[in-house]
């Protein structure tokens, strides 16, 4: 029989995509932008902003860097310990929660934006300088492998990151963990640990390349200038590292491709009923090859379409391919850093509320450290038009002024190469548009309908 039914109101959850405006504001803020740069501003207008100003003496830091990170590689052995004693659960245990919360969402975007924490806090220097301080390499490294044996590295952290069934699981996390710090251990303990950190150690090779991005720079002086003014000392890069830069881009990009309704149609999924990452390892595997073929196929051949049109006007100065190659490849970095914060920006705000709790009691056992052990997390920010407004508009700005950073300095670079504005304007063409594209493809992945 019928019967009265007593209705009451329940929070509802706001569906976190960027807004058609915002999408479409900034990919036109970001064409405009392009188009001043380059057509206004002459290829050396830039050379005083990003040259860096001294603005005070550095300092002898002695052996500091190395005493912090014998901290951290302590730091390190205990973070195994909790993920293979702790819970099982990812959102419970402190080892996932400090990797890929702490380190590769927190660190990557500081290390870029503030400094190099990356030489005070890595798991090896600290005790290699403590065991073979002064003493000669065991090995000579062979300097025709350069920094490739680093590149293959961290593709295959890429295919663990996004294709592997369990990334976050304590206990194999723990393990893989343990395998890569003992192989670099070793390598640095043959081969020296400054050659191994700069072509085999992945991430010494990657927080090296983005933390030239950040505006402060402290050496003999401490100076200051425009973002990426200090990436112009590593450019031309060699053919490694210059892949490497391409593959960051593409690995943050392919990570959120495979999230969409379009990709998981492609391989035939149902995105309302995804049936988990087993089903996806392989589609996930190829598809981040491929993106990184295309996306560096693409790269090679806006560079190469830039030199043959300036050299079919009259170019006076011949560009060779590689060496402009290797030179942009730098440019590459702000839109892969601008991207890696907005994809990651949302859940950061959520899990590093699970990283404090767990940081509180990282073994489950109801103890409260730092005062932490009471937290509750909480997505109600999340819940409301007033909070997630500015939440989407942040995600634009990293992705419109990562791209003008990224075009002011492809600008300057070209510089380098074109004498004339005509050359200028026409070596550095076909890269502006591809990077405008893959700014407006950037908000587009913010846009649509995930389902994984």
């Amino acid at each position: 029989m019928p019967t009265q039914v007593l209705a009451h109101p329940a929070e509802q959850a706001l569906v976190l995509l960027l807004p058609t405006e915002l999408y479409t504001f900034g990919g036109t803020l970001a064409v405009l932008a392009s188009i001043i740069l380059i057509s206004i501003v002459p290829g050396q207008g830039l050379g005083r902003i990003y040259r860096g100003f001294r603005i005070a003496k550095g300092f002898d830091i002695g052996v500091a860097p190395h005493l912090t990170s014998l901290v951290s590689t302590i730091l390190f052995f205990a973070l195994l310990y909790v993920g293979i004693h702790g819970p099982n659960d990812p959102q419970s245990n402190l080892l996932p929660q400090v990797i890929w919360t702490g380190w590769w969402v927190g660190l990557f975007v500081l290390q870029a934006v503030i400094g190099d924490f990356w030489r005070w806090i890595n798991p090896w220097s600290g005790l290699c300088w403590l065991l073979f301080n002064g003493d000669a390499p065991l090995l000579r490294y062979p300097a025709r492998l350069g920094a490739w044996p680093a590149f293959g590295i961290f593709m295959l952290f890429q295919i663990f990151l996004l294709a592997d069934i369990a990334p976050s699981d304590p206990n194999r996390l723990a393990t893989l963990a343990f395998l890569y710090w003992l192989f670099t251990f070793a390598g640095m303990a043959l081969f020296g640990p400054a050659i191994w950190a700069q072509n085999v150690e992945c991430f010494s090779v990657l927080f090296r390349l983005i933390t030239s991005l950040r505006p402060v720079h402290c050496g003999k002086d401490i100076r200051i200038g425009m973002p990426g003014w200090a990436s112009f000392e590593l450019a031309p890069l060699d053919m490694a590292r210059a892949l490497f830069c391409l593959s960051i881009l593409v690995s943050g990009s392919f990570d959120g491709l495979r999230e969409t309704f379009w990709w998981l149609g492609q391989i035939g999924i149902n995105p309302l009923e995804f049936p988990g990452r087993s089903a996806v390892v392989w589609s996930s595997t190829i598809g981040l090859i491929l993106a990184n073929i295309i996306v560096i196929c693409i790269y090679a051949a806006c560079v190469q379409g830039g030199i043959f049109i300036a050299r079919r006007f009259g170019m006076l100065t011949p560009a060779p391919f590689a060496p402009a190659f290797r030179t942009y490849a730098i440019t590459i970095l702000p839109i892969a850093l601008g991207y890696h914060f907005a994809h990651y920006f949302v859940s950061f705000l959520v899990q590093i509320q699970y990283l404090a709790a767990t940081l509180g009691d990282p073994l489950a056992r109801g103890w409260n450290l730092f005062g932490l052990g009471g937290l509750r997390v909480t997505t109600g920010f999340l819940n409301s038009t007033e909070t997630v407004k500015p939440i989407l508009l942040i995600n634009v700005a990293a992705v419109v002024i990562s791209h003008i950073i990224s075009i002011a300095m492809t600008h300057h670079l070209s510089g380098r190469i074109a004498k004339t504005r005509r050359d200028l304007i026409l070596i550095q063409l076909f890269l502006s548009i591809l990077m405008i594209l893959y700014t407006i493809f950037g908000l587009w992945l913010l846009s649509t309908p995930r389902g994984a």
